[in-house]
């Protein structure tokens, strides 16, 4: 290695005969507005104080000599030459004077004076970058500004550095096109010569160590393309095409998702190019090798992301509505589904059943307000912990239907009374993605005309966000706690064009304005448009129908087949002897055929509970109205409509019943068998799986 102080204009730009081409495994030319501005500003300033200006460091090394022209490659700082270089073609179209004009053909082209050597335009050229931008570069080159892309940096830092001239020009007097191009002559910098037996890839590693950090994207190219021979080939032939289907945006999430497939730890940012490598000697990968399975996986992002794929329309259509809950976590997950399609494992129709589950189960999820956070580690090893019994494939969807409904984590399955109440009560409005996939599918679901949800259409509260005196009379008068209770829930929310003319006018006008609009959108506002009024009984009426809709589009799934994930450590116990579930873990229950997982001996009671309660509400809430104890030997009185008589303040949801709650797991099991005596439902239709625990 031989480093030497340069300049960048005598020693890179101006020389004849040389061509410094950009390797196939750098990034593609990507420098900002703001780096362009700053790099303009300090050539200015060289200029009128005639100092140098240092810009950093030039690696480079030689490549070959041929047709009388040495060929250099740019290791390090690629991104300032080509910036330089657009700087000077932007000076050449930007001077009148032809002279100057050749002096910049001089800077920017290699001459053959005397028309010695057999040159093509490609060699007259005297920098050469990657493949993407040097298209854009001979374009610009040969003044074909129309032909040129122009969301391409090349074309508009060339555009910015002519804006950039002309208000230079304007802005100092005495300043000309050749003086911008004696502040470049300023520009100083390290040259760094690699030698034959210096290691290339290690060197720009421990260089963009310090600088700029290269995103993993950056850092895999270069470690599968910079080591090879054949790197040309092999970045036309596969990384090219990656790039194409993932798009250079999403490329790094692309390869963390490939990663967390294939390893066994979490490939964090901060680690994963160190997993990558490792992953690859490990696995004797060659650079093709990992480069056709990358491009393998990344057809199947593509499809994903909702590109053209080879997939049905069904499962495209499924793939769009885990885009539109942005569930993009179960990516790592889908990429072995998927593989199974393509091997032959599974067909078509289970595929779409097994993306109709995950939407499913993604809606459900976002409505009960279940924490992404486990989302990540759920997926990541839900492939081997379904599949790890190789016949469980034979019972594709069924495997992965009975895992689910069997988990007792909070990553089960939710249940449909757990949903139908998420869905009449809790706060839509303020789930962005799912509000306006729910409200879309409902209106959809069963039409030949679908309605085409774009920003035109917006969500409307048909009870408005600010009540005006009218609405406050219309609601009620305990209308603030309903209108704080009862605002963004489902039963008030509809979709419109017209929101911003909808906003706080009376529901009269409301009406008319859903009327007009009403050919497009029936469903959703068949229970508004025939009300005189529109108040909380309506709402929650409203609700209860939309909920009973979605539950029909969202079914609970159910398995032809079943398939055990049982944990042999738990067994199976009635409610005949309380003391049986003491220092013990329960993992689910079942009442009257119905199976339901839970994660402790509370969540069962509080469930058991509701369940009743919503077959007949009756029995609790004479219960409440007594105050009566519910164990003939207990004090504790179990259900109250009056504050402060049970143990804690927790109601059973959707009601003003009080209940009471911190019970040891034996005392649960005797307030279960009480209510199924108070129910006439007989003891053996309850039992409870559960392993022991060591006693605290």
């Amino acid at each position: 290695m031989k480093i030497e102080r340069g300049r960048i204009i005598n020693d890179f730009i101006e020389p004849n005969k040389r061509q410094y081409s950009i390797p196939v495994y750098q990034r593609n030319y990507e420098w900002s507005d703001e780096q362009c501005k700053k790099l303009f500003a300090d050539i200015i300033d060289a200029h009128n104080k005639d100092r140098s200006h240092f810009c950093g460091s030039i690696v480079y090394a030689r490549l070959k000599d041929e047709h009388n022209i040495d060929y250099f490659v740019i290791i390090d700082g690629q991104q300032r030459i080509t910036t330089i270089y657009l700087l000077i073609k932007a000076l050449m179209d930007s001077t009148g004077s032809a002279a100057e004009k050749d002096q910049f053909v001089s800077a920017l082209y290699n001459e053959d004076k005397f028309e010695k050597y057999d040159w093509d335009e490609a060699s007259k050229l005297k920098l050469k970058p990657i493949k993407s931008d040097n298209i854009q570069l001979e374009l610009l080159m040969e003044n074909k500004l129309d032909e040129l892309d122009k969301s391409s940096d090349i074309y508009k830092n060339y555009k910015l550095f002519r804006e950039l001239i002309n208000e230079a020009l304007e802005k100092y007097s005495k300043l000309t096109i050749p003086g911008i191009y004696d502040g470049l002559e300023h520009l100083s910098c390290a040259r760094i010569g690699l030698e034959d037996d210096d290691a290339p890839q290690e060197i720009f590693e421990r260089i963009n160590s310090t600088g700029l950090p290269l995103s993993l994207s950056d850092k895999i190219r270069n470690f599968v393309l910079m080591t090879d021979v054949d790197q040309e080939s092999l970045y036309e032939e596969f990384w090219l095409p990656i790039e194409k289907n993932v798009k250079r945006n999403k490329m790094s999430d692309f390869f963390l998702n490939y990663l967390n497939m294939q390893l066994d730890i979490f490939a964090k940012d901060n680690i994963a190019y160190d997993c990558f490598k490792e992953f690859y000697y490990e696995h004797g990968y060659t650079n093709q090798s990992m480069l056709e399975e990358l491009k393998h996986y990344s057809e199947l992002y593509r499809a994903f992301q909702g590109g053209e794929n080879e997939f049905s329309r069904k499962t495209n259509s499924l793939l769009g509505g885990l885009r539109d809950l942005k569930q993009t976590t179960i990516y790592v997950f889908l990429f072995r589904v998927f593989d199974d399609r393509l091997n032959g494992i599974i067909d078509d129709e289970t595929l779409e059943k097994v993306l109709e589950f995950f939407l499913n189960y993604s809606v459900r999820r976002l409505a009960c307000e279940i924490g992404s956070n486990s989302l990540r580690g759920l997926y990541k090893t839900l492939y081997k912990r379904i599949f790890n019994k190789e016949e469980n494939k034979n019972y594709y969807y069924d495997s992965i239907v009975c895992f689910f409904t069997q988990l007792n984590s909070g990553d089960k399955f939710p249940t449909n009374s757990e949903f139908l109440v998420a869905l009449r009560e809790k706060d839509i409005y303020h789930k962005p993605d799912l509000r306006r996939y729910l409200l879309s599918t409902i209106e959809n679901y069963g039409s030949k005309e679908k309605l085409e949800i774009n920003s035109d259409i917006t969500i409307e509260h048909i009870m408005p966000q600010k009540l005006s005196s009218d609405w406050q009379r219309m609601i009620g008068d305990n209308w603030q706690n309903d209108h704080a209770e009862y605002l963004h829930t489902l039963g008030n929310l509809t979709l419109t064009g017209y929101n911003s003319e909808l906003y706080n006018k009376p529901f009269s006008e409301k009406k008319k304005l859903l009327e007009e609009y009403g050919a497009k959108i029936k469903t959703l506002n068949i229970d508004v448009l025939d009300k005189e009024v529109w108040n909380i009984e309506y709402i929650k009426a409203r609700a209860l129908r939309l909920a009973n809709k979605v539950l029909e589009i969202f079914s609970y799934p159910e398995s032809s087949f079943d398939i055990s994930f049982k944990d042999p450590r738990y067994k199976e116990y009635g409610c005949e002897d309380a003391d049986t579930a003491t220092n013990k873990s329960v993992e689910y229950f079942m009442l009257q055929g119905e199976k339901n997982y839970v994660t402790s001996f509370a969540d069962m009671l509080r469930i058991i509970i509701k369940k009743l309660y919503d077959e007949d509400p009756s029995v609790i809430e004479e219960m409440a109205r007594t105050n009566s104890q519910i164990v003939s030997w207990s004090k504790n009185v179990m259900f109250s409509y009056e504050p402060g008589v049970t143990s804690g303040d927790q109601k059973i949801d959707g009601t003003d019943i009080y209940v009471s709650e911190g019970f040891s797991a034996a005392y649960i099991i005797c307030i279960i068998r009480s209510l199924l005596e108070n129910y006439g439902i007989e003891l053996d239709e309850f039992s409870y799986s559960a392993r022991n625990v060591k006693a605290a």
